[in-house]
């Protein structure tokens, strides 16, 4: 009797789960509906409350636990908003994991304006994922990286003259341009024995 009314349990667990993605509230702010999905650099994406793009990572330092990195965001929206944060969730480049700062300085957006964030994002990856990134880039280059993640922008936006306080989450799958310069691809052939 207990294990029929454990697997009811785990179920109904299963099947709420399953139709929450996002939760209702992140930091007092009520989440949007529908998240924003970006797959392209190129492509706009049409009738966006927000727009989001992301510039190439540039070399910001290492140390023996991280290799760090910065990079630019551009965001812009169809109406005027107040963002207030930006926060990375889950943010992979290639398969590896990078933790990316939140930026939390409010910056104000005019309508159907790109801005640029005032100040770059700090990011870091492992040692160890440094060193798995850095030898599959000697031994199987490639031209484009792919980097996948969410974000959740943070703000306050009009909409019919009045405000509202909304976190709209970003998912998004981009294909971006290696900014390793390219070297000479290293292959390992097995010793000969004689």
């Amino acid at each position: 009797m207990k294990a029929g009314t454990s697997l009811i349990f785990l179920l109904l667990a299963v099947f709420a789960a399953i139709g929450q993605e996002y939760p209702d509230r992140v930091d007092g702010y009520k989440v949007h509906k529908k998240p924003i999905v970006i797959n392209s650099v190129e492509k706009k994406s049409s009738k966006q409350d927000v727009d989001f793009t992301v510039n190439s990572p540039t070399f910001a330092g290492a140390s023996l636990s991280a290799v760090k990195f910065k990079f630019t965001v551009g965001v812009s929206s169809e109406r005027t908003a107040r963002i207030e944060k930006i926060r990375f969730y889950d943010l992979t480049v290639n398969g590896i994991a990078v933790k990316v700062d939140e930026f939390d300085r409010p910056f104000d957006l005019k309508a159907n304006e790109l801005v640029t964030l005032p100040e770059p994002f700090l990011g870091e990856v492992s040692s160890f994922g440094a060193a798995k990134a850095a030898w599959s880039e000697l031994t199987t280059p490639k031209k484009e990286w792919l980097v996948k993640g969410k974000a959740y922008i943070f703000g306050r936006f009009r909409k019919f003259g009045m405000t509202f306080r909304r976190a709209i989450p970003v998912e998004f799958t981009l294909k971006v341009k290696n900014p390793i310069p390219s070297i000479p691809t290293v292959k390992f052939r097995p010793a000969r024995l004689k």
